[in-house]
């Protein structure tokens, strides 16, 4: 992927949580904005036209509801990611074989076992 290099002005705050940011994940400052610009970019218009509209009319904890909700999508995402590779890796195919109560045991004994 080609990447292409723009300018954006921001306020003081946000140009110091993006420092922040990319100090803390060890990443560089242009990789935090561009991500932050991935992802309003591709917002449908609407979406995009709301997020102005609250911050030009809402007040602090309107936009901090924004973020919560904003927050819990890929969040969401993420688990359902992690949920459907541990489902597709799991070996089932031997748990009919399991009968009894000491051998669900016996073999969940011998799943965590470290030799």
């Amino acid at each position: 992927m080609a990447f292409k290099t723009i300018s954006a002005y921001t306020d003081s705050e946000t140009a110091c949580r993006v420092a922040y940011i990319a100090k803390l994940e060890h990443r560089p400052p242009a990789q935090i904005a561009g991500m932050a610009l991935k992802l309003f970019v591709g917002l449908p218009t609407e979406a995009r036209a709301a997020l102005w509209q609250i911050e030009a009319l809402g007040n602090e904890a309107d936009l901090e509801e924004v973020m919560r909700e904003i927050t819990r999508t890929p969040l969401h995402a993420q688990y359902k990611v992690a949920h459907r590779q541990v489902i597709e890796q799991m070996q089932v195919e031997k748990l009919e074989q399991l009968e009894t109560e000491d051998e669900i045991l016996s073999a969940a004994v011998t799943l965590t076992r470290h030799d």
